[in-house]
C-alpha cells in the first residue's frame, strides 16, 4: 500500500512540474483525429470513438486516445481546450490512463489558461509500438441542449522517458481533436 501511495504522490509532482505554457489554438481549422508527430518518442497520436454526440445534460462522449510508434514512453501529458467552455461539465468527467500507466488522484485539472489538463505515468515499465494511452469521459453540462456543439481541442500534447526529456506538440503542431454534434 505505501508503493501505491508513493506512486500517486509522484504522479501528483510529476504533473505539477510540467510546463505551464499558454498552448490556447491559433487556427479555426476544425480539428482531426490524429496527428502525426515528427518526434523522438512516437510517430503518430489518434482519437477514437464510436461517435462524438450528445442531446442533452448529463450525457457521457467518450474518446480513447491511442499513440503509435511509441519509444521509451513513461510518461504524458494532454490539455484539453473546450468551446464553449461551460458545455461540458468538468466534475463529473474523468481520465483514465491503461495500465501500466497510472492516473493522478483528480484525473483531470483545470489550469490557469482554461485548459483541462491530464496525462499517466509509468513508476516501472516504458511503453513501446502502438497502444492506448487512456480514455477521457466527457459528461455534457446542465445547458447542454441537442444539437449543441462543442469543441474538444488539444491543446497540448506531450510524452517521453520523463518530465524533463519529453517531446512537445501544441494546438498548431496538432490541429487535433473532435467536434461534438459536429456532423
Amino acid at each position: 500500500m505505501k508503493i501505491r501511495h508513493r506512486a500517486l504522490l509522484f504522479l501528483a509532482a510529476l504533473l505539477a512540474s510540467c510546463g505551464t505554457d499558454s498552448t490556447q489554438s491559433p487556427n479555426a481549422d476544425p480539428p482531426v483525429l490524429s496527428a502525426q508527430l515528427d518526434g523522438r518518442y512516437a510517430q503518430s497520436i489518434r482519437i477514437e470513438g464510436d461517435q462524438f454526440t450528445a442531446t442533452g445534460p448529463g450525457q457521457e462522449i467518450v474518446l480513447t486516445f491511442a499513440a503509435q510508434g511509441m519509444v521509451n514512453v513513461k510518461q504524458f501529458e494532454l490539455r484539453l481546450e473546450i468551446e464553449p467552455v461551460n458545455a461540458l461539465a468538468f466534475e463529473g468527467s474523468s481520465f483514465i490512463a491503461t495500465d501500466p500507466f497510472l492516473t493522478p488522484p483528480f484525473s483531470i485539472e483545470l489550469t490557469e489558461e482554461g485548459l483541462w489538463r491530464t496525462g499517466g505515468a509509468s513508476i516501472t515499465e516504458t511503453k513501446r509500438g502502438d497502444d492506448i494511452l487512456g480514455t477521457l469521459t466527457l459528461r455534457t453540462g446542465d445547458g447542454f441542449t441537442a444539437g449543441m456543439q462543442v469543441q474538444v481541442r488539444v491543446a497540448f500534447f506531450s510524452l517521453g522517458p520523463s518530465f524533463s526529456d519529453r517531446d512537445s506538440y501544441t494546438a498548431a503542431d496538432l490541429n487535433m481533436g473532435v467536434v461534438i454534434n459536429g456532423g
